[in-house]
């Protein structure tokens, strides 16, 4: 069997691509091909390639030749051939998707002097992400299984790391045995609003390692019997009822967490990990996760929720509090999308508090970042926009 090698060029695009046709094609050589301004961030793409490697099981190695003019075709045009002279026997794909236009100009011109002088088949390939469609300058295509990616792939290939959020350890626990609460409260405004107003009252929140027992005063008759409900799938125990209404009970941390606020992730995240794609005849995202954070080495920023559609990111900011209509609160889902992907990543801003309509200021500043905002009251068909925000988005993902 003829073994593989990749030639990917880079000109200050995302790596992505690279990344695509790296987990898809498994190279044993990868070739870097980048401008003297983008060569210093190639480690990036080595360290996404190590986490590749150990994760699909497979070992590939990486040349980066110094930094060029990205303006020189000539020399990119003699860079590229003589890495490809080095692995004459090899069947080598070239990946243009992140080059510059000159870049993509010289390396395709390689790519058919190879062609024409090995006897190895060689491929040059621009992945269009926008549309699913792998376009073959030269040779042939591949299917768009090349498309397949999920979260944390995603995220490696911007030199990103996800790591676990509050819920820690217990995620999966939360995802047996909370789940139908989740969903009961999604579904129900204004239960998810008398839930709401019960965990406003609680002012000083459980350590990890010290569960609380809170006493509280003023609320409705009916929370007694959803706060049996929550007892009795475990997400609070000790609960008491005094005869001047005074309602008691204890959580732990994780417990906490999950009815504060980690309801709405899970939430979504199931809805959207259950949405059928009709065309393809199977779910719609390739990946979905939840309360997860991503690691860029200097900082830990929440991601409440994330799917992958196509090579293509979705994520989910998610709000219980009573005032979620921030500016701060788009800053942050603006921040964490341009660290993955920018323009290329969907962004939602998810409320559960119903009955408040966002200003017209505040939507202004929404639509200006590109982020689409859901309040309570369309909490019931999250699905449907979900579905429609991956497949046909309000702010076109490029």
């Amino acid at each position: 069997m003829t073994k593989k090698a990749l030639l990917t060029l880079f000109g200050g695009r995302s790596f992505l691509p690279a990344a695509l046709t790296l987990m898809h094609e498994k190279p044993e050589i990868i070739v870097a091909i980048s401008s003297k301004e983008s060569h210093r961030d190639l480690h990036l793409l080595q360290r996404a390639i190590d986490k590749y490697q150990k994760k699909h099981h497979f070992s590939c190695k990486l040349e980066a030749p110094e930094g060029i003019d990205a303006f020189d075709v000539a020399e990119i045009q003699r860079v590229c051939e003589n890495m490809v002279a080095q692995y004459p026997d090899m069947a080598w794909i070239f990946d243009v998707t992140a080059a510059t236009s000159l870049m993509t100009l010289a390396a395709y011109e390689a790519s058919k002097a190879s062609s024409s002088r090995f006897e190895t088949m060689t491929k040059c390939w621009y992945l269009n992400t926008a549309h699913t469609r792998v376009i073959p300058l030269v040779g042939e295509g591949c299917d768009e299984k090349i498309f397949n990616i999920d979260v944390e792939d995603y995220a490696a290939a911007y030199g990103r790391d996800l790591v676990t959020g509050d819920l820690e350890d217990h995620r999966q626990y939360s995802e047996q045995h909370w789940l139908s609460f989740a969903q009961r409260l999604g579904k129900n405004p204004p239960l998810a609003a008398l839930m709401k107003r019960v965990m406003s009252k609680i002012t000083s929140r459980p350590g990890k390692e010290n569960p609380k027992l809170y006493t509280l005063k003023g609320l409705p008759a009916e929370t007694y019997s959803l706060l049996e409900e929550v007892q009795q799938i475990g997400l609070a125990s000790q609960l008491g009822r005094n005869s001047d209404s005074t309602l008691s009970f204890q959580l732990s941390y994780t417990q906490d967490r999950f009815l504060n606020g980690a309801w709405l992730e899970a939430y979504i995240w199931d809805a959207a990990r259950n949405i059928w794609d009709e065309e393809r005849g199977k779910v719609l995202f390739d990946d979905c996760q939840w309360n997860q954070k991503v690691n860029d080495g200097n900082s830990k920023n929440e991601l409440d929720v994330a799917v992958t559609y196509k090579a293509q990111l979705l994520i989910a900011e998610c709000k219980t509090e009573e005032n979620p209509f921030s500016s701060e609160t788009l800053y942050k889902l603006d921040s964490v999308a341009n660290i993955l992907g920018g323009r290329f990543t969907g962004r939602l801003l998810v409320t559960s508090i119903s009955g408040k309509k966002p200003s017209e200021d505040f939507l202004a500043q929404a639509k200006s970042r590109r982020i689409v905002v859901v309040t309570g009251d369309d909490l019931p068909d999250i699905a449907t926009i979900v579905k429609k925000e991956a497949i046909d988005p309000t702010f076109p993902r490029m």
